[in-house]
């Protein structure tokens, strides 16, 4: 069965509801102000013709005055009351059409008292409410055509009863009257049928818009992530430096730990490189197990990772405590390593900590960390090496801070 292009894309699906439902959702508040707006000039206009109708038909004075009265004003206070209520759209646009067909047949009662001969030509004045309910109140397509054929079938058998007419001033006004009908039809389909393309192209963009957000949203934080390990990688680390460089002078202490897997070339060439990833993502889990959520980690090279803390991002700043626990924990994996001496991975670890300060860049901090991770190395590996910036960060460390890269845990 054929649709018209209007009610099919009123009835596709966007999510879980309906175009019809979230169209008449979204153009709620400003449909409602349009509505309240044109319902009062209508008024206004609807009783102004009060004047009209006793200036050319005086027999009908007291008729309109009274039909008017009495059923149109309680009719039109109903209907902005009903505006206020928290109902949809549609059907304030529905219970404004059905005052606007009200209006017609009072209008038509009216008429219908007078026995002066000029009330055939201010008949078509009736025509009016056909534009009415196409072109000016524009409500949905459906209400515009049933009110239509509403208004026309009414105006048409009132025309018959009235004062002087005769079948040729019947035609003449049809003449006038279904053009009217079929042009103003045709307006308002073309704008309700515009106005809801419109509205399914701006949904359709802002999808797309919101799509590309999420996907750059989602390139943003793969750039920023290692793919071996899933941890931080150095374009993480360069954007989480920026951020951390404007609490310099808030007397914040940083320390960076930075990890080496002791002897991984020769566990890459005993086991092969398959091996050798899953050791550095076993290694990358455990150094995440062992930190807060507050620490950046970070796979700084190939074998290599760094871990950043500040004592504004965490309660307990004990590195040294932090770093051994590290060194532990990887050994505990117990991943073999026949080629070593210890027969299993271990890893050597470097330290700095000390406050940031403006004239102090995280450079200065990782070549620090970086000496101190080759003491360890230089002294048999599987061990901790710290060095101090300032001795202002000692008391949140698990033991006195000392400038030197000769403390051992």
């Amino acid at each position: 069965m054929y649709r018209l292009p209007y009610y099919h894309q009123l009835s596709q699906r966007i999510g879980t509801t309906t175009v019809r439902e979230k169209y008449d959702l979204d153009r709620h508040d400003e449909q409602l102000r349009s509505l309240r707006l044109l319902t009062s000039l209508l008024v206004a206009f609807y009783f102004f013709y009060t004047l009209v109708d006793i200036y050319l038909l005086p027999d009908i004075t007291a008729r309109s005055l009274l039909l008017r009265s009495i059923i149109m004003l309680p009719a039109t206070a109903l209907l902005f009351a009903y505006y206020n209520r928290p109902v949809s759209i549609r059907r304030k646009e529905l219970a404004g059409v059905l005052v606007a067909c009200l209006a017609t047949v009072v209008w038509c009662v009216i008429l219908l008292g007078s026995e002066n001969e000029r009330v055939l030509k201010y008949f078509y004045a009736g025509l009016v409410f056909l534009m009415v309910l196409t072109i000016v109140l524009t409500p949905p397509f459906e209400y515009s055509l049933y009110s239509s054929l509403f208004v026309f079938a009414c105006l048409y058998t009132t025309i018959w009863f009235l004062h002087g007419a005769t079948s040729i001033y019947v035609i003449n006004h049809l003449a006038l009257g279904v053009p009217v009908l079929v042009l103003t039809l045709i307006a308002n389909y073309r704008f309700s049928a515009e106005s809801l393309r419109l509205y399914l192209k701006n949904i359709s963009v802002e999808q797309l818009r919101e799509e590309l957000s999420a996907r750059n949203a989602e390139l943003e934080k793969i750039s920023h992530i290692d793919p071996l390990t899933g941890l931080t990688n150095r374009r993480g680390l360069a954007r989480f430096t920026d951020d951390l460089q404007q609490l310099s002078g808030a007397r914040c202490c940083i320390a960076v730990i930075l990890i080496d897997v002791d002897h991984f070339k020769a566990f890459n060439d005993f086991y092969g490189h398959a091996e050798g990833d899953n050791c550095l993502r076993a290694v990358a889990g455990a150094i995440r197990a062992a930190c807060t959520q507050e620490d950046l980690v970070c796979r700084f090279g190939g074998e290599e990772f760094l871990i950043l803390r500040s004592d504004q991002g965490a309660q307990d700043f004990n590195v040294l405590t932090l770093a051994e626990k590290i060194r532990t924990e990887v050994a505990e994996l117990a991943i073999p390593h026949q080629p070593t001496q210890e027969g299993r991975v271990t890893i050597s670890v470097g330290v700095c900590a000390g406050p940031i300060e403006p004239d102090v860049e995280l450079n200065t901090f990782i070549k620090e960390a970086d000496a101190a991770l080759y003491a360890a190395k230089r002294e048999g590996r599987n061990r901790v090496r710290f060095h101090a910036q300032h001795a202002d960060c000692g008391p949140h460390l698990s033991r006195p801070c000392v400038a030197s890269s000769d403390n051992t845990l």
